[in-house]
């Protein structure tokens, strides 16, 4: 049991995983992806779900020095979306703006960064099942891993299984990847799809995975891309932030702010 006072200072005492796009950090609050939390990015294929997945493992990376939390990422594939010549450019561009503050080329390297992102091909829902259950024990081998990113939570499920035994499934594994986010001070990002859900005046896009999914995770942000070229952040659901809007776009570097 804890009063008021202890709670404030145990979330705020939280670091966070920058987006490097302040615009964006500023929609999801803490200045990013806070540890111990769930987040869902959702929206249509092209709005950058996977790009900051690749964004948020670099950025994981930043040295202490500079206010980052030098940890290890964990990357699960579901659906082939990794590309490892993408990783390392953003990868790439993160190391160069760090050894630029710290005037210090020697103090983070590529090579040495690019062993600091473990990746896991879970295709199908056998092996996706397989993993999720050996996941608390990989947590107690890489005891520095900060963040969780799951690309995406939806594609597993979509075969292969009853409506009914999918959700049953899904939220014993949520409920296990959420006590273990809250115990180790893991950050979990999970990306998910949209579907169409036909009414009686016709169809609309929702999230996948029905309604009651949507209350699994502590935020909950719908990805989209205007008619410049810009992506939008919009949170639907958080459990520390009001809602609003942000925009970013998608460069060589990775995530940055709309100039």
């Amino acid at each position: 049991m804890y009063n008021a006072t202890e709670l404030w200072q145990r979330e705020t005492s939280l670091p966070s995983i920058p987006t490097f796009s302040q615009n964006l950090d500023n929609v999801l609050g803490n200045e990013g992806i806070q540890l111990g939390s769930l987040t869902e990015f959702l929206g249509l294929p092209g709005t950058g779900k996977t790009q900051l997945c690749l964004q948020l493992c670099a950025a994981c990376q930043i040295p202490k020095a500079l206010g980052g939390l030098d940890a290890e990422a964990l990357y699960i594939d579901t659906n082939t979306n990794f590309t490892i010549h993408r990783y390392k450019e953003i990868l790439k561009a993160s190391v160069i703006k760090c050894q630029r503050l710290l005037e210090d080329s020697a103090r983070l390297s590529e090579q040495e960064a690019l062993k600091k992102l473990h990746y896991v091909n879970a295709f199908g829902l056998e092996k996706f099942c397989s993993f999720m259950y050996r996941l608390p024990k990989f947590a107690e081998e890489n005891p520095n891993m900060r963040l969780i990113a799951i690309d995406s939570i939806a594609f597993p499920f979509k075969e292969g299984i009853e409506p009914g035994q999918r959700t049953g499934l899904l939220f014993r594994q949520m409920a296990e990847l959420q006590r273990l986010a809250v115990e180790k001070q893991i950050a979990v990002v999970l990306t998910n799809e949209m579907s169409t859900r036909v009414g009686l005046s016709g169809g609309a896009l929702v999230g996948s995975l029905g309604d009651a999914w949507a209350h699994r995770c502590n935020k909950r942000v719908l990805l989209s891309v205007n008619t410049a070229g810009e992506r939008l952040a919009m949170m639907l659901k958080s459990n520390n932030s009001a809602n609003s809007v942000g925009r970013f776009q998608i460069t060589s570097m990775g995530i940055r702010d709309v100039k």
